[in-house]
């Protein structure tokens, strides 16, 4: 791309620059053409503002040239993927380039970085709705292509920006400059005597040191949006705590340590002014997942971006450490901090009652009424409500939502899109496009009158040829999308899962003020009706996947949903294994359930005294209650190898199956070996398969029996050695 000549009026943009920085307000500058012009015109911008550092946002990880296009040095390209790295830092000015692609949660996890007098650039195509997004890639599943889906998202995105006032520049038009608010410049207050930016956030760290000072010791719990101060002011208030107990051991976590960096940046700051730089206490990062395993002795524990850790994860992290504050963003790139607190909340009234919320209003970075927070939230509709549910006497009836419709209707959109994000913690901006766009997806509700009160997202999948699913359970293919066929295909060993059709229930949800008044279940059974009257397009299987809680499983069982795979690891966003349950509603169906059902019940025993000896009892119970005689029938006949155990152990010969999802039929495999008299029990590599097997030795235990380079050498040492002991 060769810069031209400026082709707008430079004095214009520094003097609306001038004006926004004296406001300690920020823009958005929305640049329209071809892909070389708006860079372009970025560029030239960038270069009029003085500007000496920044990010050019892409999507795609192709290196950009930008010191060609004539950027300083200190500006670096960031791929949308890593864009959280930047949290924490401010930024005079980002260029979102969606000619590589736009990826949702980029921009509103950058969107905060911006500090006051900066602009967010956002290049687009014209006419961006007939745009190919390189990003869609991420949303099409097999079948689909990305150039095959809707543009409902950026055509919404389009109409919003054509309506806003934002900075924006045409190709071949003149630039339109918003108004900016009149009134008189907004200055940055002092910092006052605790080295607090604002009076809200003095306070603040006034409740948390008086608090940690109580006895009984009780929880608290800080919110507030993006640019308050949240993490500054537990930082000033770690320090002064560590100040007035020299001796103290205080520990923070987080879900990455950058999540920290303004915390610890203003802790060590603080500290220095207090001339307390050499004090023998200290404070230390720790990952939830290694302060968990170690727990390490602390006289505090800090909880910064909590929402964005599993709720069961941080109920031990209070169990561990009751002196502990949790602090996360109520609204903002996450977009699940209303999501969390409900869920967190209800924890912690039957917990620790008595336990305070402590809130922030006003902005630091920026000054209130700021037009970038405004126009970014409402474009990921980051700050959406749902309405208060309906009164009894209303009319409650079940629809399926056109997704036409909700794309042009933005009060019902926000509505529906709101109750998503209070019902669920991790719902971020990205699922608002998947809402609108991805193919397959079917969204049931319940309304009273006009108000949403219960939400069902439905994803379609299955459908796979024969050959197609064969390839998918020896682990040689992987088509996008489609996780419940797959995993019962791959991870469950039945391929016939694959060639069925299914509506997985992605996510069901009630208004928190209308739960447990059975509105999720009547949703259910209004959907398992649908489904069986839909003919020709009526799916075999309705399922669900979710994690593992005694709260959960009985809400499946009573709609009639059945268990047939537990996962042998924590699925790292709930914080519990994933548990899948079906409901068949074809005769085909029927059969696969009750062979999926079997199976799960035949290796159940297997995998508690091995990777899920942790499962929690009360959910133990749940999947074998009613299932004893069951449970009995399938260990009387554990010792033959069925169809099953013989299709897992050729996978796993060849290579395309892990030895942890084959343990069952591996156990009467050896079994059946020492009925051989040519085979010992005391040869060497039997007694590393009991080893493996029947005493829990771990991988590098057997490494080291074995005397292996290393654990990537295992899996092909216990191939070879199963088909050596398989031939004798």
């Amino acid at each position: 791309m060769r810069v031209k000549k400026i082709n707008f009026k430079a004095w214009e943009l520094k003097n609306f620059l001038q004006r926004l920085h004296a406001q300690r307000h920020r823009h958005l500058c929305w640049l329209q053409g071809e892909a070389d012009w708006c860079r372009q015109q970025a560029v030239q911008r960038i270069q009029v503002a003085g500007w000496q550092q920044g990010f050019w946002v892409a999507a795609s990880t192709e290196p950009l040239p930008l010191q060609a296009w004539g950027l300083p040095a200190g500006f670096h390209q960031l791929p949308a993927q890593t864009s959280r790295k930047l949290l924490g830092s401010e930024q005079p000015c980002l260029v979102v380039d969606a000619f590589t692609g736009f990826s949702p949660d980029a921009l509103g996890a950058l969107s905060g970085c911006v500090q006051a007098g900066g602009l967010l650039f956002l290049l687009t195509p014209d006419n961006w709705t007939s745009f190919d997004d390189p990003d869609y890639q991420r949303l099409a599943p097999w079948p689909w292509q990305a150039e095959q889906l809707p543009k409902r998202f950026l055509t919404r995105c389009q109409r919003l920006l054509e309506n806003a006032e934002v900075l924006q520049a045409v190709q071949g038009q003149a630039s339109i400059y918003p108004q900016l608010p009149s009134g008189s410049e907004t200055a940055l207050a002092p910092a006052l005597a605790s080295g607090a930016a604002t009076q809200d956030q003095q306070r603040l760290v006034q409740a948390l040191l008086k608090n940690w000072q109580l006895k009984p010791q009780l929880p608290q719990v800080v919110t507030a949006n993006r640019g308050r101060g949240k993490s500054s002011a537990l930082g000033l208030a770690a320090a002064d705590w560590l100040y007035a107990h020299p001796e103290a051991r205080l520990l923070v976590t987080a879900p990455t340590q950058l999540a920290c960096q303004s915390l610890f940046q203003q802790f060590h700051a603080r500290l220095k002014f207090l001339q307390a730089e050499t004090l023998t206490g200290q404070l230390d990062f720790k990952a939830p997942d290694a302060l968990l395993q170690e727990q390490p002795a602390a006289d505090l524990l800090l909880v910064d971006e909590a929402a964005a850790i599993p709720v069961p994860l941080l109920a031990q992290l209070l169990a561990a450490y009751p002196r502990c504050t949790f602090a996360t963003t109520q609204q903002g790139y996450e977009g699940n901090g209303r999501g969390f607190a409900l869920r967190f909340f209800r924890h912690l009234d039957q917990q620790t009652p008595g336990w305070s919320h402590q809130q922030l209003q006003e902005p630091i970075r920026w000054a209130p009424e700021d037009p970038l927070e405004k126009q970014v939230n409402r474009l990921l509709l980051l700050d959406a409500e749902p309405p208060e549910p309906g009164q009894a006497n209303d009319d409650y009836h079940f629809v399926w939502l056109d997704r036409d419709q909700l794309a042009q209707q933005e009060e019902l959109l926000a509505q529906v899109f709101g109750l998503l994000v209070l019902a669920h913690y991790r719902t971020s901006p990205d699922d608002l496009r998947q809402l609108l766009d991805t193919p397959g997806v079917r969204l049931a509700a319940v309304f009273a009158g006009s108000k949403p009160l219960a939400l069902a997202w439905i994803q379609e999948e299955g459908g796979m040829d024969k050959a197609l699913a064969e390839e998918v359970f020896y682990g040689r293919r992987r088509p996008q999308g489609h996780l419940l066929a797959q995993s019962l295909c791959f991870h469950g060993g039945f391929p016939e899962a694959a060639q069925l059709r299914w509506w997985r229930l992605q996510r069901i949800l009630v208004h928190p003020q209308a739960q447990r008044q059975g509105w999720g279940s009547r949703l259910l059974n209004w959907i398992a009706t649908q489904a069986r009257s839909k003919a020709s397009e009526a799916p075999d299987f309705l399922g669900t996947s979710f994690g593992a809680t005694a709260e959960l499983l009985p809400f499946w069982q009573a709609a009639g949903y059945q268990s047939v795979r537990l996962g042998i690891t924590r699925d790292p966003a709930s914080g519990e294994h994933t548990l899948q349950l079906v409901q068949a509603l074809s005769e085909s169906a029927e059969n696969l359930q009750r062979a999926m059902h079997e199976r799960f019940l035949e290796t159940l025993s297997d995998l508690l005294a091995g990777p899920l000896q942790r499962l929690p009892n009360e959910v133990i119970e749940l999947l074998t209650r009613g299932e004893v005689q069951a449970v009995a029938n399938q260990q009387t006949r554990k010792k033959a190898l069925n169809s099953a155990d013989k299709r897992e152990l050729d996978a796993f010969a060849e290579g395309h199956r892990p030895w942890l999802l084959t343990l069952t039929a591996l156990k009467k495999w050896l079994a059946l070996c020492l009925e051989k008299p040519q085979i010992k029990e005391t040869e060497f590599e039997v007694l590393a398969w009991q080893g493996l097997l029947y005493h829990q030795w771990s991988v590098s235990e057997l490494v080291d029996y074995l005397g292996l380079p290393g654990k990537k050498h295992l899996g092909a040492w216990l191939r070879s050695s199963f088909k050596s002991l398989s031939s004798r």
